[in-house]
């Protein structure tokens, strides 16, 4: 299984390590929002792959962590809630009809503010993912296979595309933003880590309701996947979603 952060190319044995690497790369303050707990500034590490790690500080210390992907928008979110540490959110199509629901890491958390549906792109970090060749050849894998089947009977297998968000049926008030997700590769291409000089693969996949991009740890995944192949497994999920990034003034500030 690969850390999420190994699916951008960022895989570090310890948060000293990390803080290395984001030392080295370019820091964009993104936003910044009053809470109850004071002054939230939001700060975007960008490396040229396009891996990102969002900070959040407070009063100089971090207190979030985001990992995820510079990519376009990929789907249309609707009915933003804030779950503890995660947000929900309904998928909607072009109808602005519900497709399905994901509870997700949402890089710009703390500036929900009863925002109406938004476009954000979607970033699934594969952390326990396999690679078919096909739709065919996924419906004939154990991947596919849905629950347990009773004794002398075929399994209920999934779909090629497939999207099953764990954290909405955990009943948690803060859900974990992990789904399984399935789909077919649209588009692929690997990436180097300017400065841990690691490697990872960026797909473009659709998946039900919305176009999603995979990354996925080269370490784990020695071959780039094929467009046409399908990519089914656990992921972490990140949106971002830019239009909701807010500039409260600072305290003190006429």
């Amino acid at each position: 299984m690969a850390s999420t952060l190994a699916c951008l190319g960022m895989h570090v044995d310890d948060l000293d390590r990390l803080g290395d690497v984001l030392d080295q790369l370019p820091a964009d303050l993104v936003g910044r929002v009053a809470t109850d707990e004071g002054v939230v500034e939001s700060v975007r590490h960008r490396d040229d792959s396009g891996a990102c790690v969002v900070l959040a500080r407070l009063d100089g210390g971090v207190v979030d962590l985001v990992p995820t992907f510079e990519s376009d928008r990929g789907a249309r979110l609707g009915g933003l809630g804030v779950a503890g540490e995660a947000v929900v959110a309904d998928v909607l199509d072009d109808d602005g009809e519900t497709v399905t629901r994901l509870a997700c890491d949402l890089v710009q958390r703390r500036h929900v503010r009863d925002a109406g549906p938004v476009d954000a792109a979607v970033v699934a970090l594969g952390v326990e993912v396999g690679v078919h060749a096909d739709a065919a050849a996924f419906a004939a894998s154990d991947d596919s296979v849905l629950g347990e089947p009773e004794p002398g009977e075929e399994p209920m297998r999934l779909t090629a595309q497939s999207f099953v968000s764990y954290g909405l049926f955990s009943g948690d008030a803060d859900p974990e933003p992990t789904a399984f997700l399935a789909g077919e590769v649209l588009a692929a291409e690997s990436r180097t880590h300017a400065v841990t000089g690691q490697s990872f693969h960026v797909l473009q996949v659709e998946t039900v309701g919305f176009t999603a991009t995979v990354c996925l740890a080269a370490s784990e995944h020695p071959t780039l996947p094929a467009p046409g192949s399908v990519v089914a497994g656990v992921c972490y999920l990140v949106a971002d979603a830019p239009d909701l990034w807010s500039f409260e003034p600072q305290p003190g500030s006429p």
